[in-house]
């Protein structure tokens, strides 16, 4: 009989392994990532990289020579190249003018935000880029390496852009860039199900997102209508979420008790893969830490089906090669 209970013990922790771990399901566990079956847009399987390291925070102090070395080991990872000096190079060009567009909500609560912009901008100097090349957009307080970097200006384009199920005006610093890199946080949101990468470049980006109609759809179509805009489509070159912690309950309103540390960076081309995968981690997230008595642990985020529909990228896991590795202490 003890053999048994021990048997039903080892049992049910193998069972609950892929829920602790994360959204890979069988691609950790085998230690390979999963395989699409067949290409229906046509395009190559979208790449999902995450870098985790469990020493990367401790509340917002971010250690930042492991930050840098986590963001070369992703960008690596996503282009195929060993050097991260080509790597970068790959996705932004020497000739652009970057904004680098945090979520401004995780900026002022998590605090991880500034310390990540100030890693990425020493790793862009170190490669020739220079201060007047980039635009940092959501956050308040800036690092010390933004020194020189162009002033955001609020205000809206004079024309409005028309995303098929409405028009609206685009904030005016989007016109004064050639190159975007999308740096989300994942978090629940009470709207949309999920405040991912598409959500970080659509409702902060128009002059008035707080529709009825925008807010009773769910965001959907007009998450992906907005994203699919060529003046931020056409332009955003590269995503890289700070998953450093990601908020699983009660968002956008920032309640600390439901915050937990991923300690990661996610690397991706694919901003529907990617809000896919931070759809995962938060279902994995509420279903195994605490949760308000009487709420359904379960979530959606319907403009993920609508932006594969459109041809955006791809949110079924079949076509998602999605791994997570540790950083590269080279690199």
């Amino acid at each position: 009989m003890r053999n048994n209970g021990l048997f039903l013990h080892l049992a049910a922790a193998l069972w609950l392994l892929p829920i602790i771990m994360g959204p890979s399901l069988n691609a950790q566990l085998s230690g390979s990532s999963r395989r699409a079956i067949d290409d229906p847009l046509g395009k190559q399987k979208s790449r999902v990289i995450e870098v985790r390291d469990p020493y990367a925070v401790r509340g917002t102090d971010v250690y930042l020579e492991l930050m840098t070395r986590m963001l070369n080991t992703g960008i690596c990872e996503l282009s195929g190249y060993t050097d991260p000096n080509v790597a970068w190079r790959t996705y932004l060009h020497q000739d652009d003018v970057i904004a680098l567009k945090f979520n401004r909500i995780a900026s002022r609560e998590f605090g991880t935000n500034k310390a990540m912009a100030g890693v990425l901008l020493d790793i862009l100097y170190g490669i020739g880029f220079s201060p007047d090349q980039f635009l940092i957009v959501g956050l308040d307080q800036l690092p010390e390496q933004a020194a020189g970097t162009r002033k955001f200006t609020y205000g809206w384009q004079r024309e409005q852009a028309d995303f098929g199920s409405g028009s609206d005006h685009l904030a005016t610093w989007v016109s004064e860039v050639t190159a975007i890199v999308n740096i989300p946080t994942f978090m629940d949101d009470n709207v949309t199900g999920l405040r991912g990468a598409m959500a970080n470049v659509t409702w902060p980006l128009m002059k008035s997102p707080a529709r009825p109609q925008h807010f009773l759809a769910c965001g959907d179509p007009f998450i992906p209508e907005v994203y699919a805009l060529a003046e931020i489509q056409g332009k955003i070159r590269l995503t890289i979420a700070n998953g450093l912690h990601v908020l699983y309950y009660g968002g956008p309103i920032v309640d600390k008790r439901f915050a937990a540390e991923r300690q990661a960076v996610v690397f991706c081309d694919d901003p529907v893969a990617m809000d896919r995968i931070g759809l995962e981690m938060i279902r994995n997230f509420r279903r195994t830490l605490i949760m308000p008595e009487g709420v359904d642990p379960k979530i959606n985020a319907g403009y993920l089906l609508t932006a594969e529909a459109m041809g955006i990228g791809y949110q079924d896991f079949n076509l998602i090669d999605y791994r997570w590795i540790r950083p590269d202490k080279l690199k």
